[in-house]
């Protein structure tokens, strides 16, 4: 075997204790290193011999080709891609030997030209690669450590780039798609509890990835190291080979790899043209520190508590209260939560990682970002005991509060609790109400300036108007005196029906306020 496979990396990975046969790795390698620099003079730290060549017009229609058919480059124009052909280099590598290895630094994407390879993950093969695959696009991305080796069957011609001149290339698109992203994080809750300049922060490192129908976009078993929002599209979770669940716009997953060396836990597969935007554990650290664990658990907390038909009655105040309470801890799959015979009302239960299941039956209570437990809290369930152990299905982590700490946090019980949140929610719908129909009492029908019809309803169109004095849009339902008339509805009054407008919500669920003018 060549002596460059056994590099630094593997011998730090296995405890390699040949000094001699280390050194002189490293200087073979360091040799080849003389040969691999960018054009900014930047060391390139794969295992390849760099080779000064020009492109001829075949090889400028495979490297496009192939830039065209990976996810990293899709967004790209043909100039900024012809721009990207142009930066490329050419290089070879030599049967048996590794180009990088896992946990190596990462500097360069390739496309293979000729030749073969295969790719490596815990010292299992997992897949080959043959002409015109590209591998290495993490190194665009973000800097951090591979995630898998490529090893070469036989010796293999490659055009490369790397991360620098990459960035240098399309400083435009990425300047366009900050733009972008940094608008499409204020719509995701993952990013709902973070500040304007760690918001700020983060798009100037998310990155867009395009993925084709049925192409897996992270496969189980795998080292992760990146976090990925859906920006468009629909994905499949799996198990094996059996569908968890599916997720969509604005749905997130791989949230483990930013906070601790993992492996996928899950496959996940386009189920049709997906956008999505990559964030790097390496990346997220750097901005958030410390926080990163204390960011996205609180957030999955929040998660649970909104998506539950109880919690979710609470107010704000009163969540953040429990939250601050709850306690976190790993658990291992069998490990029991709560036992049979017990009460079911000891506490309430938020799966961070993981799932939730009844020990005998096999039911999954609860997966992860779903709370359990709550329903116990209510007066007609109080009595309830466990007929089965309540244990973890999978590995995983939980942040769970004991019922007297949750009852002290919201300031009494369940059920009296959301009664009085409901009153209080009902005055201020009213009050509200109130406000809304004096304002729109006072509005004039000159006031209003006509945008477009939008409806067309047994009594006439529905339209579109604004308030010309503070730029209200409303929706607006007008009657003529015939009609009137005819249907015996009124007869000395000509009604405006007049509702505000929501974009999110449409006309027809809003609150109608009714305006009269004397004829």
């Amino acid at each position: 075997m060549d002596p460059r496979s056994q590099n630094n990396s593997e011998n730090q990975i296995h405890g390699d204790d040949n000094e001699d046969q280390r050194s002189g790795d490293e200087a073979d390698k360091l040799n080849n290193f003389k040969h691999n620099i960018n054009e900014g003079g930047e060391v390139i730290h794969e295992n390849v011999k760099k080779i000064d060549m020009k492109k001829t017009l075949n090889d400028t229609t495979f490297i496009l080709t192939c830039l065209k058919n990976h996810f990293v480059f899709y967004n790209l124009s043909e100039a900024e891609l012809e721009n990207i052909v142009n930066k490329m280099f050419y290089c070879e590598a030599a049967a048996q030997t590794y180009i990088f290895k896992q946990q190596d630094h990462a500097t360069c994407f390739f496309i293979l030209q000729r030749g073969s390879l295969e790719v490596i993950v815990n010292e299992k093969a997992k897949r080959e690669l043959k002409t015109g695959d590209g591998f290495g696009e993490l190194a665009l991305l973000y800097n951090a450590p591979r995630s898998a080796s490529v090893k070469c069957f036989e010796n293999c011609n490659l055009w490369g780039i790397d991360r620098n001149t990459f960035r240098r290339a399309v400083e435009e698109m990425i300047t366009k798609e900050y733009e972008e992203n940094r608008k499409f994080m204020e719509v995701v809750r993952f990013f709902h509890n973070l500040t304007n300049e760690q918001k700020d922060a983060i798009a100037a490192v998310l990155i867009v990835q395009k993925f084709y129908k049925n192409q897996i976009i992270v496969n189980e078993g795998d080292p992760g190291s990146s976090f990925y929002i859906i920006k468009e599209g629909t994905v499949s979770v799996l198990k094996g080979n059996k569908e968890v669940r599916k997720l969509y716009k604005g749905d997130s997953f791989g949230e483990q790899a930013l906070y601790y060396n993992t492996v996928r836990q899950m496959t996940v597969r386009a189920e049709d043209d997906v956008k999505c935007l990559a964030l790097g554990r390496d990346s997220l650290t750097k901005i958030l520190g410390d926080q990163v664990h204390v960011v996205t658990f609180r957030n999955l907390q929040k998660w649970a508590f909104e998506k539950n038909a109880l919690l979710s009655k609470l107010t704000k105040a009163q969540i953040d209260k429990v939250l601050d309470v709850m306690k976190i801890s790993s658990c291992k799959a069998g490990d029991v939560i709560l036992k049979k015979g017990t009460q079911a009302n000891q506490k309430i239960i938020v799966i961070i990682e993981g799932s939730l299941k009844k020990s005998k039956s096999g039911i999954t209570v609860a997966t992860k970002a779903q709370a359990w437990g709550e329903e116990y809290f209510l007066q007609t369930n109080k009595a309830k005991i466990l007929d089965d152990d309540i244990v973890m299905e999978t590995d995983g982590v939980i942040a769970e509060i004991t019922a007297d700490n949750f009852i002290d946090c919201i300031g009494g019980e369940l059920e009296e609790i959301i009664k009085k949140n409901e009153k209080i929610l009902e005055k201020k719908l009213q009050k509200s109400d109130q406000t809304k129909k004096k304002e729109a009492q006072n509005i004039k029908k000159s006031e209003l300036s006509h945008i477009k019809t939008i409806a067309y309803g047994q009594f006439g169109p529905v339209y579109l108007v604004k308030a010309k004095f503070n730029q209200q849009l409303y929706v607006l339902k007008a009657f003529n005196k015939n009609q009137i008339n005819e249907q015996t509805l009124e007869k000395y009054f000509y009604f405006i029906f007049l509702c505000t407008f929501n974009k999110r919500s449409k006309y027809q669920k809003l609150q109608i306020f009714h305006l009269s003018f004397h004829l």
